[in-house]
């Protein structure tokens, strides 16, 4: 079925774009004149577009002045990732004995589309594939309500994974590996092994030795590492 977005959502989608993949990079003024001249739209329509923006964390709108890309705190990065942790290391105990079928098919295809989604330099489908991939997890527990409280966070992670990539220097090209490992945990069937490994994915802060006997990673954990100071 085709999706009909209204004009508002459509500028949205394309800013949303340009700020993921840096077109617009933090600092950005971002002028309702000139954007409504360039989609041909109103500027009701750029500024409704701006405020759901900032909803999101990637546009910082004062009244008085201007509206500017902005790149989210690093507290806030950390406390997204401490409650998806909490919630994803849950709903994954739960589901690990009574995976549906073919969920782990399901997994492994969409690493390979985040694998292009790195080559083609697109952070907007890679975290939109991201998001898809936690969600089979958390849905795998059969939990509703888990599942429904997960949703409201993923508003925030197009902001979250851009921040990162700028505070952190992250690669792309990284993320698709990241989460073989997510699977490999998964698969193992160990409780506690997956709920060490979705820790390991949002909150540690570097990456493992080689040879670790518990296999646990980095994964998306560098989003939310908090520099100590020097």
């Amino acid at each position: 079925m085709l999706e009909h977005l209204s004009l508002p959502d459509t500028v949205r989608l394309a800013l949303r774009r340009k700020i993921l993949n840096d077109e617009l990079p933090a600092g950005t003024r971002l002028v309702e004149a000139g954007i409504a001249e360039e989609y041909g739209v109103s500027r009701a329509t750029v500024r409704q577009a701006l405020r759901d923006l900032s909803n999101e964390g990637l546009v910082d709108i004062n009244p008085r002045r201007y509206s500017m890309v902005t790149r989210m705190s690093t507290e806030d990065i950390q406390d997204i990732c401490y409650a998806r942790c909490v919630l994803e290391s849950a709903a994954a105990r739960d589901a690990v004995s009574n995976l549906p079928p073919g969920f782990f098919d399901r997994l492994e295809q969409l690493v390979q589309e985040m694998d292009g989604a790195a080559r083609a330099g697109d952070m907007q489908e890679l975290v939109d594939i991201d998001t898809r991939f936690h969600r089979e997890i958390v849905l795998a527990s059969g939990r509703r309500r888990v599942a429904e409280l997960w949703e409201t966070m993923n508003g925030h992670m197009y902001a979250l994974m851009r921040s990162s990539l700028d505070r952190q220097q992250l690669e792309m090209a990284e993320a698709a590996d990241r989460h073989r490992l997510v699977i490999s945990g998964l698969a193992s069937g160990d409780p506690e092994r997956i709920e060490s490994v979705i820790h390991a994915h949002y909150l540690e802060p570097t990456l493992p030795v080689n040879g670790s006997p518990d296999g646990v990673f980095l994964g998306d954990r560098r989003a939310c590492r908090v520099e100590e100071p020097g």
